[in-house]
């Protein structure tokens, strides 16, 4: 990872990481739903069988979105426990992007429901998927209260200070 000079720039890392896991994803629904409201979309799938591929993309949407969850939690109790500051960010870093690349998937899996069988169910699980991209998105106080810091190294992520040279 390259040098990390300042909490701002390294908040600003993050919420890039975070834009970039929701853009692509949104990129893709948004000429999915385009087309499904054009009426140009033509289902892959059969009307009537619209749940057997409603129901697997659902429960396999979840299952990526907790183990998004479950992988940030590692990674951001390995964190908090590493004594190094620029450590700490690095590893945190590692946390978020891996819970936005699972939301990710998730979002373009959801997506791909959406393309095969233009059932609308799909675009309010997308909607969902927005909101929770939303709850977690990264910002300077949710980096200092999810590792836990104190003092100086707080407000180097607060405010946006340069990192102390190592």
């Amino acid at each position: 990872m390259p040098e990390i000079l300042s909490g701002k720039e390294y908040v600003r890392k993050l919420i890039n990481i975070a834009y970039l896991n929701i853009g692509i994803p949104l990129l893709f629904f948004a000429w999915v739903y385009l087309e499904s409201n054009a009426e140009t979309l033509i289902p892959k799938v059969a009307e009537n069988q619209r749940l057997i591929l409603f129901i697997p993309i659902v429960v396999t949407s979840l299952v990526f979105i907790l183990f998004g969850h479950k992988k940030h939690s590692y990674f951001t109790k390995k964190a908090r426990k590493e004594e190094d500051f620029v450590n700490k960010l690095v590893i945190y870093q590692k946390a978020t992007t891996h819970r936005f690349i699972f939301y990710s998937i998730s979002s373009l899996l959801i997506t791909f429901g959406f393309f095969m069988t233009d059932f609308q169910p799909f675009a309010a699980l997308f909607g969902i998927m927005i909101v929770l991209f939303s709850i977690n998105h990264p910002n300077a106080k949710k980096v200092a209260d999810d590792l836990r810091l104190k003092d100086d190294n707080r407000k180097i992520i607060l405010e946006g200070l340069d990192l102390p040279n190592s």
